[in-house]
């Protein structure tokens, strides 16, 4: 026993140094649980970032295309503005001919309605003097004739001498009756 409890003890520093190593093991034993834990964490974290940053530039992509067409879509509206803008102002200086051209079409309406009343009030004229010169050439004539019922604009019905009816046409002034 003697002999055994010489060998426990020197063994036992030994043993004590295996106990440590037995606990060092255990304890790297759950380092390396806790560190394959960690490394299984690392690894999921990194493929959502992979994940992410995939989408990442795949919505980058889309809104550079999108961005893209919305430039060229931007561009045509653009360009359908220019065209716009050159035909308004093209559809402006057509509008102001026409405005000068209907000046010049009014002046000239106001010009012949001018020389229209003027010829109307030319031919009234010489309707009356015909009427006063026969009338006179009927009384040289006829000095007892009664010339009241004569007129240029009078007319033979059934007859009688009646005044004409109103005329269809407003705008042709009719000289008063004696």
């Amino acid at each position: 026993m003697l002999r055994a409890a010489t060998i426990m003890k020197a063994i036992e520093p030994r043993l004590t140094l295996a106990d440590q190593w037995e606990h060092r093991c255990v304890k790297l034993t759950g380092d390396m649980k806790l560190l394959n834990q960690q490394k299984t964490e690392v690894e999921k974290e990194k493929e959502e970032v992979v994940t992410a940053k995939s989408k990442a530039e795949k919505d980058l992509e889309d809104a550079l295309a999108d961005a893209r067409g919305k430039g060229i879509e931007l561009q045509c509206l653009r360009d359908r503005e220019a065209g716009l803008s050159a035909d308004v102002e093209a559809a402006k200086k057509g509008l102001l001919a026409e405005k000068s051209r209907a000046n010049q079409a009014e002046a000239l309406l106001a010009s012949a309605e001018k020389a229209r009343q003027e010829l109307v009030k030319l031919a009234e004229d010489s309707v009356k003097a015909t009427e006063d010169n026969l009338k006179e050439q009927i009384l040289l004539l006829a000095p007892d004739f009664d010339v009241s019922k004569i007129g240029a604009w009078k007319e033979v019905v059934d007859g009688v001498i009646v005044d004409p009816p109103p005329p269809e046409d407003q705008n042709v002034d009719l000289p008063p009756q004696d």
